[in-house]
């Protein structure tokens, strides 16, 4: 899906991302954004970007897969939580 904006450049040479586009992507105050310079034309991509907003951007991506991916790092994360409580109790000890 290819979504056009014409934006004007004041003479600091800033722009301004439209709102629809900032809620898009959910940018907020102070995020980054990379400026990607390829053929002649310039990207503006979020450097940190939300997994939200990347759905349907990927073709024949395997949603099954990533699912468990995801849920086998929240599990991993939960461990390492407990471990860390566990290290804590002990050294309160």
């Amino acid at each position: 899906m290819e979504d056009i904006e014409t934006i004007t450049m004041s003479a600091k040479g800033q722009v301004i991302i439209p709102a629809r586009i900032r809620k898009m992507f959910r940018l907020k105050k102070g995020d980054k954004i990379l400026l990607e310079v390829e053929n002649r034309n310039i990207k503006m991509i979020p450097k940190t970007v939300d997994i939200t907003t990347l759905v349907g951007s990927v073709k024949d991506i395997d949603m099954e897969f990533v699912r468990k991916q995801i849920e086998e790092m929240r599990k991993d994360d939960e461990e390492r939580e407990r471990l860390i409580e566990e290290a804590i109790k002990i050294k309160k000890r």
